[in-house]
């Protein structure tokens, strides 16, 4: 029998054995118990439901037995200790969290002992801890988002206990599911924290190129992305490189693939995520705006699984199985495929004869894998693996036109592109409860980032262009965390962090002016430092309805041994469980590595970016941060959370000349000396308030979201204090995202309504005459920056998709319908000096794109 169907049981003073023969032969689920401890006990029992658990909780209880879910049709009933004095001994409750399909470990799943008023969440290992419990039988509420909660009461002995959780569908055919009681808000301390099960982020849209977890976030309240459907995520006014990203551990510095368009950061792929925006707790740093954690699928340790599908940019694959008892591995891939029905290469040839082969040539990739091994239900290691790249291969006409059709021939002039950039990552991860009270982590990575511009121009007969650039950044890092458990009312945490960084760059170029005149380049650049950190944080529960964390983060950096203190706290009173819980928050943040570009030269920085750490040159960036917020769930099925937040740094680096543009050549050279002057320390600050309502009504589950915010900087040099808007400020936004699933058909809309980008509007124009020439062109005269702004933008999406069985396979196929009402939103501006009058030029958004998406898992 499958979870879900009728169960109906009525035992009245029977034998035990006989009731559980009864259980067996009615739901065909096998139950594995000693005879000999059985034999002398009976039960009365009257169950009436759908849960297996339940049905065998009812026949045992009251009797000296626990029951344990070993497998999807097999449980287990442990008889009690019976050599605990409960008058006196104590003991520590703990144990693991997981899926009971995959054995996979349930990051932040909620447990309550309603008997004693406590609560907690499980760490990034699915470890809890109670300590100090006497050792009596309990009652235990276990529950984590888009699964079956569990209720079950057993004897606590100092063993570790493993709950295994189902997963559930929200909606089945004749009945809605309430969510579960212990799904408090109380439990979860940290502001602007999200944690989303895959599952629930996959039901979210997707980006142009399928399911995507940086896509999927920017319809949470104060995160938009730094374009339509391109640019990095901006967090409460914040810039795309405060960003930290890790995968398993290790820094990912380039998540994005086809310029921005599609992250690294695959849904399927994960198995938690989880997001701080603002503030975060001390074990993280080195970022000033927020962090996003998520861990690869550790494989299933029950059955093989997999999974293909294909979108309209690219196809995938993941597998996942146990390969021993105590093992197992996970592997996927991702590649586009444009390049395949486009072609690569393209022989042309004109009416005169001429020949030539052209190139059109991009494509990206993902690899991902983990192998994990528990050698004991005390610990687990694993190993992870991560490899993307995007390469771009290019040989078109120098004159391009609108006329697609005219690029595909001969021509002298032409110019071609061959470049490529991505990140490879290796982490290895230990974890191991030490003793009942103790839990650790240890972590060792090796990150990489390059890219490699390799560039061949010919704009005249006699004139040519070549150049070879090449972007490296390496990590070699450990860490280690330690988990303590000492009482009931506290739960802390210590750890150390050390990395090794190098940075190197290299660029050779020839200029040739003609045949007899050219000019070389060649330069490299390397420098290397160290960054440590040392943190503690102890989650403290001073009453039943208050807790706090404070933390505290000291780092050390670079050969001149800079020293900085990061304090941070947060504090939650509950005044109702459910109905209303207040948040607080202040935090300080630093960062020692900044992302910059070069703003002049043609031959290099053009698809890359370079991350260079602080010096003599240039200082540490800090930010504080405090925010404030409350949650509600006392509307039934209804969510309903608000903050409010101010934001500051300084530090931060902002162009010299905003209006600079690439318009030369060699430029003036790739030293980190040489970028950093064509930038200037800065001041930002940003505030804003924040609402979402999450709430589900009949088959729909509705995400609304609107963010007022106000974000701006200014350089420090600047003589006049005036901040003005950044590139990207946004003061309102409303998004609301939908998703129904009826049997086999799920439906689902998306809209998103924002204040435009800000842009620099021209108050006057002026000419000079050129004393060569003596050509007067006209010049912008533009004294305020981002004083003007573009028209509101607004999208809406539609989606639907067919769930289907066919073969051995679940099927299903989905249609997306991007910018469903063929809205040309307005992305972009530019002015013409030439013309009279300041009218601009519309650069228009993405028109309607249907979109297909299709998977299937066996």
């Amino acid at each position: 029998m499958a979870e879900g169907q009728d169960i109906r049981l009525e035992f009245q003073n029977t034998p035990l054995i006989e009731a559980l023969d009864s259980f067996r032969e009615i739901t065909g689920v096998d139950v594995v118990y000693s005879p000999q401890m059985a034999e002398y006990h009976r039960t009365s029992c009257i169950y009436a439901g759908r849960s297996l658990r339940e049905a065998l909780i009812c026949i045992v209880t009251g009797l000296p037995f626990r029951t344990q879910e070993v497998s999807r049709s097999q449980f287990v009933l442990i008889p009690f200790s019976t050599s605990i004095d409960t008058s006196t001994e104590r003991f520590v409750f703990s144990g693991f969290v997981v899926d009971a399909q995959s054995q996979e470990t349930l990051i932040g799943a909620h447990l309550l002992l309603p008997g004693i008023g406590a609560g907690t969440v499980t760490n990034d290992a699915g470890f809890f801890a109670f300590p100090g419990l006497p050792g009596r039988a309990v009652e235990v509420q276990v529950s984590y988002l888009g699964f079956s909660p569990l209720d079950t009461t057993l004897v606590v002995d100092g063993e570790p206990v493993l709950f295994a959780l189902r997963p559930s569908t929200s909606f089945l055919e004749d009945v809605v599911i309430e969510e579960s009681s212990s799904q408090r808000a109380d439990l979860v301390v940290t502001p602007g924290l999200l944690t989303l099960p895959p599952s629930e982020l996959a039901a979210l849209p997707g980006s142009l190129g399928g399911h995507d977890v940086l896509e999927a976030l920017r319809w949470m309240p104060g995160i938009e992305r730094a374009g339509e459907a391109t640019g990095g995520l901006l967090v409460r006014g914040s810039g795309p490189d405060q960003n930290l990203y890790l995968i398993d551990g290790a820094p990912v510095y380039h998540p994005w693939h086809a310029f921005s368009l599609v992250s690294t950061f695959q849904t399927d792929t994960f198995k938690d995520i989880s997001f701080y925006r603002g503030s975060f707790p001390a074990e993280y740093g080195g970022r000033l705006s927020a962090v996003l954690d998520a861990e690869l699928r550790d494989g299933a340790r029950t059955e093989p699984r997999a999974t293909f599908g294909i979108s309209a940019l690219n196809a995938n694959f993941l597998i996942e199985s146990p390969i021993s008892p105590s093992s197992s591995f996970m592997l996927s891939g991702r590649r586009s495929y444009i390049d395949k029905l486009l072609g690569r290469n393209h022989p042309v040839e004109d009416d005169f004869g001429r020949r030539d082969t052209l190139r059109t040539g991009y494509y990206f990739y993902d690899w991902s894998a983990k192998l994990s091994h528990r050698p004991d239900p005390r610990s687990n290691f694993s190993i992870s693996y991560y490899s993307g790249r995007d390469a771009l291969d290019l040989r078109l006409p120098f004159d391009l036109s609108l006329d697609f059709s005219s690029w595909l021939r001969p021509a002298d002039l032409f110019f071609e592109v061959d470049q490529s950039w991505g990140n490879r990552i290796v982490s290895a991860r230990y974890r191991r409860l030490v003793n009942d009270k103790i839990f650790i982590t240890a972590t060792g990575y090796s990150s990489n980032y390059s890219a490699a511009e390799n560039t061949f121009i010919q704009p005249t007969q006699t004139a040519s262009v070549r150049s070879q650039y090449n972007v490296n950044l390496e990590d070699l890092g450990t860490r280690f965390d330690l988990d303590y458990y000492p009482t009931l009312r506290h739960q802390i945490r210590v750890g150390a962090a050390l990395v090794h960084h190098r940075f190197s760059s290299t660029i050779k170029a020839l200029v040739a002016y003609s045949p007899s005149l050219s000019e070389p380049l060649e330069q490299y650049s390397s420098t290397q430092t160290t960054e440590a950190a040392l943190y503690i944080q102890d989650f403290w529960k001073p009453s039943p309805s208050l807790r706090i964390l404070p933390g505290i983060r000291l780092s050390f950096f670079g050969k001149e041994g800079v020293v900085q203190a990061s304090p941070r706290i947060t504090a939650q009173y509950a005044v109702h469980p459910t109905n209303l819980v207040v948040r607080a928050s202040a935090s300080t943040h630093v960062q020692y590595l900044q992302r910059i570009r070069d703003r002049h030269s043609y031959l290099y920085d053009l698809v890359s970016s370079r991350w260079v750490p602080s010096g003599n040159s240039t200082r540490p960036s800090r930010s504080g941060q405090i925010t404030a917020g409350v949650e509600s769930r006392a509307l039934k099925r209804t969510t309903i959370k608000m903050d409010v937040f101010a934001r500051g740094g300084r530090g931060v680096l902002l162009p010299k000349d905003e209006f600079q543009s690439k318009d030369g050549l060699l430029g003036p050279g790739i030293e980190i000396t040489t970028l950093l002057g064509q930038y200037t320390e800065g001041l930002e600050r940003s505030y804003g308030t924040e609402l979402s309502i999450d709430t589900s009504w009949k088959r729909w589950k509705v995400l609304s979201s609107y963010t007022g915010m106000r974000a701006e900087n200014r350089a420090r040099n600047q003589s006049e204090e005036v901040f003005y808007p950044t590139r990207f400020d946004v003061p309102r936004s409303f998004s609301m995202v939908g998703h129904r699933e009826a049997g086999k058909w799920k439906t689902g809309f998306a809209l998103i309504w924002r204040s435009g980008y800000p842009i620099t509007v021209p108050v006057s124009r002026y000419q000079l005459e050129d004393p060569i020439s003596g050509e007067s062109p006209w010049y912008y005269h533009r004294p305020d920056l981002n004083n003007g702004r573009l028209p509101a933008y607004f999208r809406l999406d539609l989606n639907m998709a067919y769930g289907f069985h066919w073969g051995s396979a679940d099927w299903s196929v989905g249609i997306n319908l991007y910018n469903a009402i063929n809205r040309r939103n307005v992305v972009g501006q530019t002015f013409d000096p030439a013309r009279e009058t300041f009218s601009p030029k519309d650069r228009l958004g993405l028109p309607l794109l249907p979109l297909f998406d299709l998977k299937m898992e066996i």
